[in-house]
Order: structure tokens, then sequence, then C-alpha cells
């Protein structure tokens, strides 16, 4: 993805800033057949992808939208969502003359606005699920006693459109490393070829026709984790310490940020500068949804500037800046997974010299920043309600994937491929099948 550092050409900048995607994909199109770089070749093919991301993450018009925030907002009314629109609450573009709108703009109003987060139609399952993971806080808070669980559950991809094509699927199963042991792997849609234990985003890769539902079921346990009882203690590597564009690099201006967060403080050690970037963006930044990670060109810039992400940015942000400091960190990625279901999620481990690999969950902890003692348990604790099948922002599948991933950068909910091109129309489902304490 180095080449996300060549920039595009002006004028076909213009033309997707006004969204006028028609023009700038014609104009992509003609530059393509121009004596021009690698770089910039590759560059102007991944824009062509974009663009269809783009459009894709824009899916309602301003009526589908109004009626959305209907839904989710109690006694919402067309003023307010007018006022909301016109002071930039609500993220909208134009796409080709249309006014488009995100597809989980009315949650981010949430987000952003205590007012409307009040006003929110209450959901049930997310108020089990902060409760049951305070209660774990609060227990190991307490004891310091982790507790491990059995866990069997199902990841499963289909194409919403399909055109009886040959396909390659790839679907992330978990790691038996760190706070996973016991994984394997207990049936499937079809057959796989698995991962070779050196690639750091574990996957099934399957073969078959986009008509077919491709799934994979899987056991594994996992321990909560007390940061000072090392789950595993490797020495880092350079590839720790080292940027990888586009996104992990050490900008100007990253560094001009780490200055004012440790600007008129003195750390003792590593564990202190950590912390105190740490302190910096689960103080700062708020909880959003965000674009396709392929359509943002520096996702820790982004964060720095706007002080607002979802879970992933506020991981590659630390470990971007944590690493800027001299301190080693990785990635770690897969699915928040409780007994009441699983979603797609992120977070970061960090190398002290005290301590070898501890994790890092800030937006976990930055959504706990009323309570000090649980806004600091996720800065070196984690909970027990995590797979984990990615080890690396970043990294390749095995078999290598032949064009484009719907997010180059994670893997959490399975990609697919016709022999063609890219395929962008899937949607995944996530199940846990069973869930237990097993000590």
């Amino acid at each position: 993805m180095k080449f996300l550092t060549t920039p595009i050409p002006k004028d076909i900048e213009k033309l997707i800033n006004l969204g006028m995607h028609k023009q700038a994909k014609e104009n992509i199109l003609k530059r393509l057949k121009k004596p021009i770089p690698e770089s910039l070749k590759k560059r102007l093919k991944f824009e062509l992808f974009r663009l269809d991301l783009l459009e894709k993450a824009y899916p309602y018009s301003e009526k589908e939208a109004f009626e959305l925030f209907k839904k989710n907002f109690k006694s919402a009314k067309k003023q307010e969502f007018e006022t909301l629109l016109e002071n930039g609450y609500i993220d909208f573009r134009f796409i080709n003359g249309k006014k488009r709108f995100q597809e989980r703009f009315h949650y981010n109003v949430g987000f952003t606005l205590n007012e409307y987060k009040k006003r929110q139609k209450k959901d049930k399952n997310r108020s089990d699920l902060r409760k049951l993971t305070n209660e774990a806080i609060v227990r190991l808070l307490k004891t310091k006693q982790e507790k491990t669980y059995s866990v069997s559950a199902k990841i499963s991809i289909k194409r919403k459109n399909p055109k009886d094509e040959d396909v390659s699927v790839w679907l992330p199963v978990p790691f038996e490393k760190f706070q996973q042991t016991s994984v394997k792997i207990t049936n499937a849609s079809h057959d796989y070829v698995l991962s070779s234990p050196k690639i750091l985003q574990k996957t099934v890769h399957m073969k078959g026709k986009d008509t077919e539902t491709f799934w994979v079921e899987f056991s594994y346990n996992v321990s909560e984790w007390i940061g000072e009882n090392s789950k595993y203690k490797y020495k880092p590597t350079k590839a720790d310490l080292s940027e990888k564009p586009p996104h992990v690099l050490f900008t100007p201006y990253l560094k001009e940020i780490l200055q004012k967060i440790l600007k008129g403080v003195k750390p003792k050690n590593d564990y202190e500068i950590a912390k105190n970037i740490y302190d910096y963006l689960t103080k700062n930044v708020y909880y959003s949804y965000v674009l396709p990670y392929a359509l943002y060109d520096n996702i820790p810039e982004y964060v720095t500037t706007v002080f607002s992400g979802d879970c992933g940015f506020y991981a590659i942000t630390f470990i971007t800046i944590c690493r800027l400091a001299g301190i080693p960190a990785k990635w770690q990625s897969g699915w928040f997974a409780t007994p009441y279901g699983a979603s797609p999620h992120d977070w970061a481990l960090i190398y002290l010299k005290d301590f070898g690999w501890i994790p890092v969950d800030l937006s976990f902890g930055g959504s706990r920043r009323d309570n000090e003692e649980m806004r600091m348990f996720y800065f070196g604790n984690l909970d027990g309600f995590r797979m984990f099948a990615n080890l690396d922002f970043q990294a390749d599948f095995y078999p290598k994937k032949k064009y484009f991933r719907n997010d180059p950068y994670d893997n959490q909910v399975g990609e697919m491929e016709s022999k063609d091109g890219y395929i962008i129309d899937t949607e995944s489902e996530i199940e846990i099948l069973t869930f237990k304490e097993i000590k």
C-alpha cells in the first residue's frame, strides 16, 4: 500500500472532491493510458476502487436519511434534522449531483451530541454488553484473578447480488498465541486451506460459486489478561518499532503531537511515556463510526486533527505514536465476543521493559472516561470477551489476494473476489454458538 503516498493528479482530485465520480472515473481511465510511473498507475486503479467503496458507504437519499433519523431518535422533527445538517453533524456528500447520506450517520449524531444520545431508542443488547463488561472490570480490579472462557463461533459470508461466478473467499480464524489457546476448526462449508503459521492475519481460504454461502466454525479458549501476568515474553522485532506506509508514518505533524503530549511532563520510563499517550487519546478523541478504512490516506493524522474515530483508528494511532516514542507496539484485532454475540473490534499491544507485552484497548478506555479506574483498566489489562485473528495491521493473506481488499488493513468479517476482480457487495454474519467459563 506504499503507493498511497503517491499524489493523485490535481485535476482528478478536484473531480473526486466535487463528487463528480463519473467524470473522475473517465479521467482516470484516460490517464492510465498515458506513460506514467507504476506507483501512479497503482494509485489511480486504487482510486477507481475507492470511488466504488465511497458510493456504497453513502447509500441514502435525504428522504431515506430523515426516516432513519426519525426511527433512531424520539420525537425527531424535520427542522432539527435540517439544523444538524447545516451545522455539520450529519455526514453527507454530493455524488454525481445527488445528495447522499452516510450509512451510519444517525449513530454518530448520538456519539457526538449528548442531547441526542439521551433521545436514542434504547438498545437493550448494548446495555447488557456494557453491564457484562463493567462487572468483569470491577471483579478483575478487585481480585486480579483471571478467568478463562471456552467459546465456539461461526463466521459466514455471502454475496448480495450473485452472478454465478467462481470466487475465492478468506474468512478469519483465531490465533493460538497470547491470551488464546486450544484453537480448533470444527466445521466448514467448503474444503479450505489454512494460512501458514508465518502469516499475521490468520484465515481459511475457500473456493466456490458466488451463489453459495461460505462459513467456518471454530472453538478456542480465551483468558482475561492482567498485564502484570505476561501472556507472551518474546522480544519485539524491528517491525514492532518501524514505519509502515501509508498509515504508520513518523510524520512531522505526529512528531509535534508527541512533543505536545510530553510537554511539561518528565516521564521516568517507557510505562509513563505510553501512559501519557494513552491519556491524550482516551481523553481527547471521541468514538465515532468511520468510512471504510480504504478511504483514508493517513489514519493517525485524521484522528489527531478531527479527534474522532472508531476502535481501529484509536489503536493504529496509539501504535504509531508509541513507535515514534521508541516503544514497540503491535496490532491485535478480531471480535468483541460475548455470550450475547460478537462484533468486529481492534486494540493494541505494547512492549514495556518491566512487563513484556501488555494489552491496551483505547476505545473501551475512552468510552469510560467518566470513571477513571475503569478508563485506566484498559491500559495494561483486557477483559476475556475477545477473539483475535490478526497480529498485524496491513498484512497479506495466504494465499495472497489478487485484487484490492474491501479492507486492505484489517480482516474481521472476511473477503471475497472473482477471477476478474474485487467484490464489494458482500455481507457477513458472526455467531457465538457457545460461551462458558471453564476456570
